[in-house]
């Protein structure tokens, strides 16, 4: 399964997306994104599984790292 990641830098900062890791649960997604993710001292960081993610506008998928840069 696929999960998007998100992260926060500085409190009070925004949440962005960071990129996404494939896990099997959601206790393996949250291991891997912090070690694949672990460039920055996250404020927060968090997964959402990508079949939980709603969309509001479009029809689009989740957006990748590629775009958000």
């Amino acid at each position: 399964m696929r999960y998007e990641v998100f992260a926060q830098i500085k409190p009070g900062g925004d949440i962005i997306h960071i990129g996404r890791v494939e896990a099997d649960n959601g206790r393996l997604a949250k291991s891997y994104a912090k070690t694949t993710f672990d460039e920055e001292d996250w404020n927060y960081l968090a997964v959402v599984a990508e079949d939980d993610l709603l969309e509001v506008t479009g029809d689009h998928k989740a957006p990748t790292p590629e775009v958000d840069a």
